[in-house]
């Protein structure tokens, strides 16, 4: 009980400096850094145009095409809904757009020392409260994931909402899973390549196949549908829907050329993402930067889940690598436009993953009921 209550403190501390060190970095940034461009102004318009909720514009429109009526159909409509929530309760201004994100951050890593601790609790009380510590603290200072927590793009929502589905998983928690999954997949389509490690997983949990479809594919979609639902009606029609914004967005995520030509040394790669190789630069010395140290050891340490036969951090594994493999295909297919700030859709669980694997390592095998 003492190791446990030392913890918390200790959490509590770094929670607490994350979120300062948050308001100092980000609350004096002017208008429109980066994509909050696109996904301010949509949440604007979306409580305008959806909602039939006229509020005054602190902030006037950023100078962008089509800017006074644009929803973002491209992209789910979760992390817009949430803006958009801020936007009514303080205003349309910097403050209202980014302020979630900077929950969301706060809570991601307090989500991170809950699974950390969870993936290696077998192998005692010492070793679970380190990994529950420093999974919080790799993540504190992911550059990837700090920069984008920050500002209000989407990318740091789809990081979050994943690996909270990812620890309600692992704790069998089945139905808060499942949901914790379908936000996930309503944050940002990257998500829905965690359908295939969810499905294996949640195999490992119900015999029954009608049960696994449940909760890995029916509750998640019904989640999804019932988020879009405004938008169904606004645009007419499941179909109208459908073609602006589902199937526009299959095809905005496989063709290049989602930024100017001349920004070239922006672009880059799902394996250059390992070494760092061109960082999107968000605007205001802000770097969307990956760390090498966590990219290069959860490579390294895939093999050591399947070798000490630990299903809960293979799953962990399979998480990560199935986001990634995701924008690894998007490029294969035709779309060489990626950046490195989409590493923020799946570091929360490398982060965490690289500290249990670690411990899990030098522990050894779980020492009940969580093997193979």
């Amino acid at each position: 009980m003492r190791l446990k209550l030392i913890a918390y403190a200790v959490l509590a501390v770094i929670i607490a400096l994350y979120v300062y060190y948050t308001y100092i970095t980000f609350a004096g940034l002017p208008p429109y850094v980066s994509d909050e461009t696109w996904y301010a102004p949509a949440a604007y318009n979306i409580l305008k145009y959806v909602f039939h909720v006229s509020l005054p514009m602190q902030t006037p429109y950023p100078n962008a095409s089509d800017i006074e009526s644009y929803l973002n159909p491209e992209h789910p409509p979760l992390v817009k809904y949430i803006l958009a929530l801020s936007i009514l309760a303080l205003g349309y201004d910097t403050l209202a757009w980014r302020l979630p994100g900077w929950i969301i951050g706060g809570a991601a890593i307090f989500v991170a020392y809950l699974t950390g601790q969870e993936l290696v609790k077998d192998r005692g009380e010492v070793a679970a409260a380190s990994a529950g510590l420093l999974s919080a603290l790799v993540l504190a200072v992911d550059p990837n994931f700090w920069a984008l927590h920050g500002i209000a793009l989407l990318d740091a929502y789809a990081g979050f909402f994943s690996l909270l589905s990812l620890y309600l998983l692992i704790r069998e928690k089945r139905l808060a899973s499942s949901i914790a999954l379908g936000l996930a997949f309503a944050a940002k389509e990257s998500a829905f390549m965690l359908l295939f490690p969810y499905l294996y997983y949640i195999g490992e949990l119900e015999d029954r196949p009608l049960k696994r479809l449940t909760y890995a594919v029916f509750i998640p979609a019904a989640i999804y549908l019932a988020l879009s639902a405004p938008l169904i009606a606004y645009y007419g029609g499941f179909w109208q829907w459908m073609q602006v914004s589902f199937l526009h967005m299959l095809n905005w995520d496989m063709t290049s050329g989602h930024i100017a030509g001349n920004a070239a040394n922006q672009i880059s790669t799902p394996w250059g993402w390992f070494l760092d190789i061109n960082p999107f630069y968000l605007g205001y010395n802000l770097y969307a930067r990956v760390n090498i140290a966590t990219m290069i050891l959860w490579a390294a340490l895939t093999p050591v889940p399947f070798i000490l036969r630990d299903k809960r951090l293979a799953i962990t594994a399979m998480y990560a690598w199935s986001i990634w493999l995701g924008f690894a295909l998007v490029w294969l297919v035709g779309n060489h436009t990626l950046f490195s700030f989409y590493v923020s859709d799946f570091s929360p669980i490398v982060d965490v993953f690289v500290i249990a694997a670690t411990i899990a390592l030098v522990r050894g095998r779980p020492n009940r009921g969580r093997a193979t």
